[in-house]
């Protein structure tokens, strides 16, 4: 009999919490898109229009995309850059010699692409596939990770950081820790819009 009150007060409470959900998606909704707006006022119009004075045009398209991707390339070689120090300090370690990594080439990347992909869309017109960028920014993780175990698997090579350093998690928490700095902002600009 007990068990059944317990199962039924837990059913009520897990019933209860369900029908906040709707009231708190409305505000997650809310919050999401103050954060839209607040990334098309503060940023796309006006890379849109100040581009256009030093030769370069986008369709608001390719701002989007060629925004994302940068921050993608960018937090990818970050994220890079953290696993050869975890590798290279595991290496130090098993050799029992202090090996310093070349961090240079990701350095550089994490610059240059950004800058080639708006170069690339300010002054030609390109086709942009869209799925391919969202999967590709999705599970960027993977280009890193997948190449890693197959070396692995068919030749000499040995994945240091292998349990020590998630790819994954530290580029999600990046990408969503961006996210969410980006919404917090605009929930800041339209309390202070509303306020005003």
């Amino acid at each position: 009999m007990l068990t059944k009150i317990i199962m039924g007060i837990g059913f009520f409470i897990t019933l209860s919490s369900l029908t906040e959900l709707s009231s708190k998606i409305i505000a997650w909704k809310g919050f999401i898109w103050d954060g839209l707006r607040f990334y098309q006022s503060i940023f796309v119009e006006p890379v849109s229009s100040l581009s256009s004075h030093i030769g370069l045009n986008y369709t608001e398209l390719e701002i989007h995309v060629a925004t994302i991707s940068s921050i993608c390339i960018a937090i990818g070689m970050r994220v890079q850059i953290m696993g050869q120090k975890v590798a290279f300090r595991n290496i130090s370690e098993k050799y029992g010699k202090e090996v310093i990594p070349n961090l240079t080439f990701f350095l550089i990347a994490a610059i240059v692409a950004p800058i080639g992909i708006w170069l690339w869309y300010g002054l030609n017109n390109p086709t942009i596939y869209i799925w391919w960028v969202i999967f590709v920014s999705m599970f960027l993780p993977l280009f890193i990770v997948v190449p890693k175990i197959i070396l692995t698997k068919f030749c000499d090579y040995e994945f240091f950081e292998q349990g020590n350093f998630s790819y994954f998690k530290s580029y999600y928490i990046y990408i969503f820790s961006l996210l969410l700095i980006i919404c917090i902002l605009a929930a800041i600009n339209t309390g202070l819009t509303e306020q005003g």
